[in-house]
């Protein structure tokens, strides 16, 4: 696991001599020789950076509209630790046919008590073999809010959309395959 990060440095200390070797030998000015260093170096951030991406550390983009759920893990804070809790899942892609597409990916979520509630309950489903989709959707009322009396005019707490609600995950049974039918033996 640390060979890996180990030789990629190695190759940027010796494409970094390299640069610095030929800026030594040609003509071109010391601003174009120290703007090329500053770019190579930028590049090599940006490639770690990508490549940590790449090496299936869990993902903080967005989840996919709809997913099939293969495991969830959460991960709640320590008294000890400055890192923040988080909900990992492992799904895969849904598409329009209801079909699992792609590879399996890790994604990353703060966890919340709500989100850690239905987490668990998707795990218990999962250890029971059940099989479970996900999708996301965006909370604008809680339940609470929902049943609470209000005593404010229908307009005065418009919702806008952009900022307000959350986006929860809603887990589900999928549906039965349904299977074309057999042609009978002729």
């Amino acid at each position: 696991m640390i060979a890996a990060p180990l030789l990629l440095s190695l190759a940027y200390v010796i494409t970094t001599a390299l640069l610095l070797l030929m800026n030594l030998a040609t003509p071109y000015s010391s601003r174009i020789k120290g703007l090329a260093i500053v770019m190579v170096s930028g590049l090599y951030v940006a490639s770690w950076f990508g490549y940590q991406g790449m090496t299936g550390w869990p993902s903080s983009q967005q989840m996919p509209q709809t997913f099939e759920v293969l495991w969830i893990t959460i991960d709640e804070r320590r008294s000890q630790d400055d890192t923040p809790s988080s909900i990992y899942y492992w799904v895969r892609r849904i598409d329009e046919a209801g079909l699992s597409q792609g590879q399996p990916r890790a994604f990353r979520r703060p966890w919340s008590e709500r989100a850690a509630e239905d987490a668990e309950q998707a795990i218990a489903a999962l250890e029971n073999g059940e099989a479970l989709n996900g999708t996301l959707s965006r909370t604008l009322m809680s339940p609470e809010d929902i049943n609470a009396p209000s005593s404010n005019f229908a307009g005065e707490n418009a919702i806008t959309g952009e900022s307000e609600g959350s986006i929860e995950i809603r887990f589900t049974t999928p549906p039965a395959r349904q299977l074309p039918p057999k042609q009978p033996p002729s």
